[in-house]
This record gives structure tokens, C-alpha cells and sequence, in this order.
């Protein structure tokens, strides 16, 4: 989370920079491309007929929609996937035929909400809003100390939160502006082995996460 803060004091900043924007009013749309951040949900391998569940953290991109059906209130739509990637390498004093252990993890996420937004001017906006957010993911597992077995996939985890947001939209020009905010969520999970289907998990997860990127106003 500390990449998205520093990210929304550089968008506090730009307030006193540029020229002034027209307003912004009912019926007008933002469309965001951000970079985001936030906790992924999982399950590890089945062991002794039984899963558990973990969190992780994750990066990845979304595409961000806001529609003004008032002045001071906007639907929003998002989307995006998620990433991580880890690898570690035996060192010297690994047992022969020990192999670079490989950890990845894949998701996407949905997001339909309303903001209340706040036009302190022209240009600098403030909104806080709350959401439903559905999520889905899985992880892998590959190689590690000998004997080495095929690679292990993790059914996927499928996360249904309520998730609330506050944000500020910052606009250079008439077109063109920045657009970040930090959330919170509280949820429901759950997901099933991937071979073991009887093996299930389910559990009440909660987290943070952020976004920030550019607008674009038409």
C-alpha cells in the first residue's frame, strides 16, 4: 500500500499546478487506466485430505469506468487482473537434484459501486463511496527439493466482498487528469481442491487495497 500513497501525495500536490478544467456535470464520464494493488485469497495444496486457506499480496492493472447521474454523484465500474511471481534457488548446501522452487499467482476482480464526489474546484475532486466487489484466483507450485513432482495447481478461490473507497480525481486539462484512491473490503471466500473436490475451505477474509493511474474526462 505505501507505492498508492505515495502515489495519491504526489496527486494531492498537482492541485496547485496547471490550468483550470471545465466543470465537470450530470451525465459526464471518466475513463481510468490504473495500476493496483491489494490481498489475494487462496488455498494451498490438499494435505492429509484437507485445504487451508492464506492471503497474498498481488499487483496488476484495471480498467476504471465513472458516470456522473448527478453533479455530486457517480455510478463506477471496474475491472482488472492480478499478479505474483517467485522464484527460489537452491543454494550450495541443497541436496543434489533440488531444483528452483516457482510460486505464481493469477486473478481478476469486479467492482460495481457509487461514489459521492466532492468538487472543491474545477479541477480537484474528492469522492468516497461504497461497493461490491467479486474476485477469483488461483496459485501454482513448481519444482523445490528432490524428489521433484509435477507441478501443483490450487483450485480457485472465489471471493464476493463489500468493499467502501476514498479517492481524489485530479484533472491537467479539460481532458486529461490523474485518478487514485485506497479501499477496504470485507468478504466471503471459497474454494475447493482442485483434484479433491469434498476438500473445501470457507472464510470470512478482509483487506486493502489501492489503485492510481490516469483519466481521461469526455
Amino acid at each position: 500500500m505505501k507505492a498508492i500513497r505515495w502515489v495519491l501525495c504526489g496527486l494531492l500536490l498537482t492541485v496547485v499546478t496547471g490550468p483550470a478544467a471545465a466543470d465537470i456535470k450530470k451525465g459526464s464520464s471518466i475513463l481510468a487506466i490504473q495500476l493496483t494493488e491489494g490481498a489475494a485469497d487462496f488455498i494451498g495444496p490438499a494435505r492429509g485430505g484437507y485445504v487451508g486457506a492464506y492471503d497474498h499480496s498481488e499487483m496488476g492493472v484495471q480498467v476504471q469506468y465513472w458516470n456522473f447521474i448527478a453533479e455530486g454523484c457517480a455510478v463506477n465500474l471496474s475491472g482488472g487482473i492480478g499478479h505474483f511471481a517467485e522464484t527460489d534457488k537452491p543454494g550450495s548446501t541443497a541436496a543434489a537434484g533440488d531444483q528452483d522452487f516457482k510460486y505464481t499467482q493469477t486473478s481478476w476482480q469486479a467492482r460495481v459501486g457509487i461514489d459521492h464526489v466532492a468538487h472543491l474546484d474545477d479541477r480537484f475532486h474528492l469522492f468516497i463511496g461504497p461497493g461490491i466487489q467479486v474476485w477469483n484466483g488461483k496459485a501454482k507450485f513448481e519444482g523445490g527439493p528432490a524428489p521433484v513432482g509435477p507441478a501443483i495447481e490450487t483450485g480457485k478461490t472465489l471471493r464476493v466482498a463489500l468493499s467502501g473507497r476514498i479517492g481524489v480525481h485530479v484533472r491537467m486539462n479539460e481532458r486529461v487528469g490523474v485518478f487514485g484512491q485506497l479501499g477496504h473490503y470485507f468478504g466471503y471466500a471459497t474454494a475447493k481442491d482442485k483434484t479433491d473436490k469434498d476438500a473445501k475451505a470457507t472464510w470470512w477474509p478482509s483487506g486493502h487495497d489501492g489503485a492510481a493511474g490516469v483519466a481521461f474526462t469526455f
